[in-house]
This record gives structure tokens, C-alpha cells and sequence, in this order.
């Protein structure tokens, strides 16, 4: 699993606002969101592939996670996507 960058200290509170970005930026599609007392899961869509952007409080870590062996490429290559637009 690799972890997606931030530009800022992600918490239970401020993650919808920066998820909705890396959404919009990223083109994905939101199918779901799941919020429980220390993290966030929302089930996304990107041209087929189904994955899931996850938040934990206490690992203070946001990531793609493939529903499937097929996903895994696309989790891949949209969190390149994401970690290189903010190391520009």
C-alpha cells in the first residue's frame, strides 16, 4: 500500500474537504462514503475499476485500496498521479 501525500495534517474532521478535492482532481467517480469513530472509507469509481480511498485517524494515513487483483494497477497509477501533482 502506498500512501497518498497531503499538503496538510489529515484529521476526522478536515478529510471530507481534501478527499473532495483529490475526487475532483483525480476525475473519480463517488459511489459511497463510510464514516466510523476513528476513519473514513469511500468507495470510488475510475474507468472500471472500483477502489476505495481510505482515511485512519491513528495510522494519520490516507490511501487507495483495489477491490480486486484487477483494481490494482489503477491504485497505482492514480496515486502517482496524485503524490506527483503536489511535488510540483
Amino acid at each position: 500500500m502506498k500512501t497518498l501525500t497531503t499538503d496538510i495534517s489529515l484529521t476526522m474532521e478536515n478529510f471530507p474537504d481534501w478527499a473532495e478535492r483529490l475526487v475532483r482532481e483525480l476525475e473519480l467517480d463517488l459511489v459511497e462514503r463510510e464514516e466510523g469513530a476513528d476513519y473514513h472509507q469511500w468507495l470510488v469509481a475510475f474507468e472500471g475499476s472500483r477502489l476505495l480511498l481510505c482515511f485512519q485517524h491513528y495510522a494519520d494515513a490516507a490511501w487507495l485500496q483495489p477491490l480486486g487483483e484487477q483494481d490494482q494497477e489503477a491504485a497505482d497509477w492514480l496515486t502517482a498521479q496524485w503524490n506527483r501533482s503536489l511535488s510540483r
